[in-house]
């Protein structure tokens, strides 16, 4: 059968996929609904500021060559005067054009010029003999009026089309409406499209006026303004501009001077720069009319699978990287949906709405971060909830809140796991020292007794009476020793230290008085240094056992008439009691885990005194519940210096 962490183990990961597949589920629902509302106002907002970057970022292109704009800039209208001008003066460039494929004047000549009647027919027989002229209307599709040149001018233009330009919300111009179907039926081309019927283009005209196909387009901007061959109206009146050039080219006529015409603001419009003519505007449709190349949009079922796909690979990463590649990796799939859009636009003349898919990927992180959290945190609870039903000592830990962290919180939840687990592990430590102190410590001196009752029942081997009393008295006396120390020891880790002020040089003449005995069997010298007054906050039984044990140690570990010293040191709001010998002294390499139970120094030695390797285990228990530190520093053949450093108090009043 599977074991306890297995299954655990399990059910965690089958949450976590649980909540795995609940959030896959929710951001591609999320992605299906953006993705329906990417021309909302919201999200519409957005996508136009994605299309303006990147249209904005498109690679240089070298301007057309077969597009020209005679520009009505400043220097023309100084040279010329104040506008309008006389349409006489439009006459005479009219005949200068004679070369160009198709001429477009994006100028409205709606009224007659009262002064001077003479030049509207001047006018009409220079558009008339060049037999390309294309000139605007204006349609009003709320009311559905069209407003037409003046009769004669009218009726000499190669063809008619409207210059209506519609900005969206925002006041940008990203969109051309190619046709406009009156009620009547009659479809009004758009101004780009009659200069391509004028030009001869009528398939590609046709194409774009043919109802089956969108009226609306997405206009592939060529550069930022000025991208087009621009020039002075007054150079080519004067023939600064020889007709030569314009041969078999498109040319458009309109308004670049200060405050005249209109000009908006566009993609390729940085912020703070120029907006765009509208002339220049009627030439990138114009372009984009000539090569079909406007950016196309994809049906909604296409636009919202292909939102989808970095959403599902964003879901697929979730679940199989580590939260820090997590994190990255959804950045650098935010990176890629803009390069892809990038790409699509100038390679494929193709736009994806990308909002949806963007926004639903910024989302996974910290949505999968909570719900794999809850998961977690569902998790840790159980295992800590069984816990403290198979081991009440758990609760302790548990009961213990962290500052600055809520109690329901995964970090504070792992904290106490980390906790409860440790205890766990100090608890399986303590059992297993204590199964090894009773199978063997406990034991040895028991079967020692047994095999000289053994030996005594044997005529052979029997022991005088007074030899096999000492040597049983010795075992007994061993056993007494280590239940005592490890009784001691229990105590000392479990008890809660009742304190009171003590005088620790009257504390260390009781430990002398205890150890004297044993002292003097070997003639071994103990001096206490002359320090009258030290006080210190502690349990008078546990200290005396402790520093008895260390003077012990320094009697046993050591030769006949050794010295043992101690002295008492103020520093610092503490006091150092130093307890040091000249004895063996304890090798480097038992030094680091002296004070752990079990452990003794000399036990490979023959000459080494018996001892149960609890003593100092148990001393430094003690100083440690004292808030107190030890420390051992000892050279071999040299002796130890065992230092405790205990928090002093200020001495009691009645002394």
């Amino acid at each position: 059968m599977p074991s306890t962490a297995a299954l655990n183990t399990r059910l965690l990961s089958d949450q976590v996929r649980k909540e795995w597949r609940l959030v896959s589920a929710l951001l591609v629902l999320l992605t299906l609904l953006f993705s329906s509302l990417h021309d909302d106002f919201a999200l519409g907002r957005l996508n136009n500021l994605v299309y303006d970057f990147t249209m904005a970022a498109a690679p240089p292109q070298a301007s057309p060559e077969d597009i020209v704009i005679i520009a009505i800039d400043d220097s023309s209208i100084n040279a010329l005067g104040y506008w309008p001008w006389r349409r006489n003066i439009h006459a005479q460039l009219v005949d200068k054009l004679d070369q160009a494929r198709a001429v477009g004047m994006d100028l409205v000549f709606q009224e007659p010029n009262p002064a001077y009647p003479e030049d509207d027919q001047l006018l009409a027989q220079a558009i008339r003999q060049h037999g390309r002229i294309v000139l605007p209307l204006v349609y009003d599709p709320k009311r559905d009026e069209i407003n037409t040149p003046l009769p004669m001018l009218n009726a000499a233009v190669k063809a008619n089309g409207y210059i209506n330009i519609d900005p969206d919300p925002d006041g940008v111009v990203r969109r051309v409406t190619l046709r406009h179907i009156q009620p009547s039926g009659r479809v009004l081309p758009h101004f780009s499209l009659a200069m391509l019927l004028a030009g001869g283009e009528v398939a590609q005209a046709m194409l774009a006026l043919d109802p089956g196909t969108l009226a609306t387009h997405y206009i592939p901007y060529a550069g930022r303004p000025g991208h087009f061959q621009t020039v002075p109206y007054i150079d080519v009146l004067r023939g600064a501009i020889p007709p030569a050039f314009f041969k078999d080219k498109y040319v458009l006529i309109g308004a670049w001077g200060s405050g005249l015409g209109d000009v908006f603001p566009t993609p390729m419009s940085k912020a703070g720069m120029a907006t765009m003519s509208g002339v220049e505007i009627l030439a990138n449709s114009l372009l984009s009319a000539r090569e079909n190349s406007w950016v196309r949009i994809p049906p909604a079922w296409a636009i919202a699978l292909a939102c989808c796909l970095p959403v599902l690979l964003a879901c697929r990463v979730l679940i199989a990287l580590s939260p820090r590649a997590t994190l990255l990796c959804l950045l650098g799939l935010l990176l890629g949906i803009l390069a892809v859009n990038w790409a699509a636009m100038h390679l494929f003349n193709l736009w994806v709405p990308p909002m949806a898919s963007l926004i639903t990927v910024m989302l996974a992180y910290p949505l999968w971060h909570w719900r794999s959290q809850e998961a977690a945190l569902r998790q840790v609870t159980q295992e800590l909830n069984k816990l403290q039903l198979d081991h009440p000592d758990v609760r302790v830990a548990l009961s213990e809140r962290q500052p600055g962290m809520g109690s329901h919180n995964l970090p504070h939840r792992l904290t106490q796991l980390h906790k409860s687990i440790e205890l766990l592990r100090l608890a399986q430590t303590k059992r297993e020292e204590t199964l090894r102190f009773i199978s063997h410590d406990m034991r040895a001196p028991q079967n020692s007794i047994l095999a000289l009752a053994s030996l005594q029942r044997q005529p052979d081997s029997r022991l005088p009476p007074d030899e096999l009393l000492r040597k049983m008295e010795g075992y007994a006396g061993q056993t007494l020793e280590l239940v005592d120390n490890f009784i001691g020891l229990a105590r000392a880790e479990a008890m809660e230290m009742t304190l009171t002020p003590l005088n620790l040089p009257d504390l260390l003449a009781d430990c002398l008085d205890d150890a004297w005995a044993a002292a003097s069997k070997r003639s071994i010298g103990l001096r206490q240094d002359d320090t009258d007054q030290a006080w210190i906050e502690g349990n008078a039984p546990m200290l005396r056992r402790a520093f008895t044990n260390l003077i012990q140690n320094a009697i046993k570990y050591g030769p006949d008439g050794n010295r043992v010293e101690i002295s008492i040191t103020a520093q610092g709001g503490t006091l150092q009691v130093c307890v040091r010998d000249h004895g063996w002294g304890i090798p480097l390499e038992h030094q680091a885990d002296i004070f752990e139970p079990y452990r003794r120094a000399h036990e490979d030695q023959a000459e080494s005194p018996s001892g149960s390797g609890l003593g100092l285990a148990f001393v430094k228990t003690v100083i440690n519940k004292h808030a107190g530190l030890i420390e051992l520093h000892s050279e071999p053949g040299e002796g130890c210096s065992f230092t405790v450093t205990l928090p002093a108090i200020e001495p009691p009043a009645e002394h």
